[in-house]
């Protein structure tokens, strides 16, 4: 993701006052580095009026939000982004070695281009961003990443819109909307993310290599969604009309609630973890169902499910910019790295992919950053070509 995709994602976060203290320090680093101030307040400025559809804001309140933010800024010296990564490298890789399955000491006195230089890489492999495409109700394709921002189509009296931030929104226009469902479809290609704002208002993040398929606007008794892959939920509440995510062969029920679902076709279980709120998920099949509460995570496999307290922080962190790991396993990490630089991923033998490992990384590093730290436990090598990444002893 482009800085400036980056600066919109967490102003989103500041706004709507999910912003973690870590994520204001790097808000603020790269506000301090940024060069162009007026599209910076443009972005603020649409961000803004998104959490408020429908209101006018004067310019003396655009300018009271900035000066509040201002205000929050650290006073400490801030550090050059070179040496901030050096120091969270640093930090990540005795994160990593607690959990690695081998207990030995490293010290790490190199810099980034020296660690860099473990890997074998012919060349670059870039982080994912903003990217999906758009199947409107007539069957007609947008990709959204080629469009300009503003509105994108309207239909059955719903305006859909694009944001600078990365973020597509659905707005009743009138009233007297058809009580014919219509449906749209977002997918995210390898390498890709998204947003997006359903007519109730409920958001979605929605991972790489994952599909959505809503109406353009609920019925007044029943909100029901179909997902494959990966998203995360913040659902509106309505106590009339039930809100529904279908994920193959799981259905997950809530009235208004915080969650995240993980159901890709190549992970072994299809994973719901609940933030805030209340959920029942059942199997589709014979209607065995579990009910979570915060901070509990289903496993839903071979017509079974499992619920555990989890971590909701490593559940999400996809979400908020990261890879973070707790005793996984070298091939569920590569899964993760596979979807979002979009590489296929090699194994030397079936004893790399059962290292284990713990960590939190950046999405927004080069693929190579990312490798090169799970290198620093001794444990693993890659050697990338192409678009392939070769995991070895």
């Amino acid at each position: 993701m482009h800085k400036q995709e980056r600066i919109s994602f967490l102003l989103d976060r500041y706004i709507h006052n999910t912003c973690s203290a870590k994520e204001l320090h790097e808000l603020f680093q790269l506000l301090e580095d940024q060069d162009n101030n007026e599209l910076l307040q443009q972005d603020l400025r649409e961000l803004w009026q998104n959490t408020s559809p429908g209101q006018h804001h004067t310019d003396a309140q655009w300018d009271q939000l900035y000066e509040s933010m201002m205000k929050k800024r650290p006073k400490e010296s801030k550090l050059s982004s070179k040496k901030r990564f050096t120091i969270l490298t640093a930090a990540a890789s005795l994160l990593l070695l607690l959990f690695a399955g081998t207990f030995f000491y490293y010290q790490q006195k190199s810099n980034l281009n020296t660690i860099a230089q473990h890997t074998t890489i012919d060349n670059e492999l870039t982080p994912g961003g903003n990217k999906a495409i758009l199947t409107l109700s007539n069957g007609t394709k947008v990709t959204l990443d080629e469009v300009l921002n503003g509105k994108v189509s309207g239909q059955a009296g719903v305006q859909i819109t694009k944001t600078a931030s990365g973020q597509l929104i659905y707005r009743i226009q009138n009233s007297s909307v058809s009580s014919k469902l219509s449906f749209n479809t977002i997918e995210t290609p390898r390498g890709g993310q998204y947003q997006l704002i359903l007519s109730d208002g409920t958001k979605v993040w929605l991972n790489a290599n994952s599909s959505l398929k809503y109406p353009i606007s609920f019925s007044k008794t029943e909100r029901s969604i179909e997902l494959k892959g990966e998203a995360y939920f913040e659902v509106t509440k309505n106590k009339k009309a039930p809100f529904k995510v279908i994920s193959n062969n799981q259905e997950l029920e809530v009235l208004g609630t915080h969650f995240n679902i993980n159901g890709y076709e190549d992970e072994p279980d299809i994973k719901t973890t609940l933030i805030e709120g209340a959920v029942k998920v059942s199997d589709r099949s014979n209607r065995a169902h579990v009910m979570l509460k915060p901070g509990e995570q289903s496993s839903f496999h071979a017509n079974k499910f499992e619920v555990n307290s989890v971590d909701t922080e490593s559940a999400v962190a996809w979400k908020n910019g990261y890879f973070t790991f707790d005793k996984s396993t070298l091939e569920s990490i590569m899964r993760q790295v596979s979807r979002w630089y979009d590489v296929e991923v090699n194994y030397q033998d079936k004893t790399v992919k059962e290292q284990v490992f713990s960590g939190n990384i950046s999405r927004f590093e080069n693929a190579s950053q990312v490798l090169s730290i799970l290198e620093l436990t001794g444990l693993v090598h890659f050697k990338v070509e192409g678009r392939r990444i070769t995991a070895m002893l």
